[in-house]
């Protein structure tokens, strides 16, 4: 028989209100304002409003609440978020072709440094140099 023991919910700290426990592994989860459009592209993308029976937050902090199936989470001035998921390998695939943009620009903005531009621009520089640095 499985022991379930209650999640220890430590003293102090941020409100932990929008975690979500016991996730598929095999989904990358992202909450949603419910705003005219945004879910209907969202799902255009790829993503799936989640209606699994999913922990949501601390014990006594903001539940989840339901419309129907769907799980949703009172955000900032009264705003709905609603709670989606996409297919990890999707997820991952979306997130490298940001990232190759984005490498993309950092080579030509050096480029354009190298060769005395501003980057971006055509105009001629006034000296200097660029250093780009990423975050741990």
């Amino acid at each position: 028989m499985e022991n379930k023991r209650t999640r220890r919910t430590p003293v102090g700290g941020a409100r932990d209100i929008l975690t979500v426990h016991d996730k598929d592994p095999n989904y990358s989860y992202r909450w949603v304002a419910d705003l005219p459009g945004r879910i209907d592209r969202m799902k255009d993308a790829g993503y799936e409003v989640v209606t699994d029976k999913l922990e949501i937050g601390q014990k006594t902090v903001d539940r989840e609440s339901k419309v129907g199936s769907v799980i949703t989470k009172t955000g900032g001035g009264g705003m709905t978020l609603v709670l989606m998921r996409t297919q990890k390998e999707w997820y991952d695939e979306d997130q490298k072709s940001k990232q190759d943009r984005v490498d993309a620009l950092e080579v030509a903005m050096k480029a354009d440094v190298q060769q005395g531009r501003i980057p971006g621009s055509n105009q001629p520089g006034v000296g200097g140099a660029l250093n780009i640095q990423r975050g741990k």
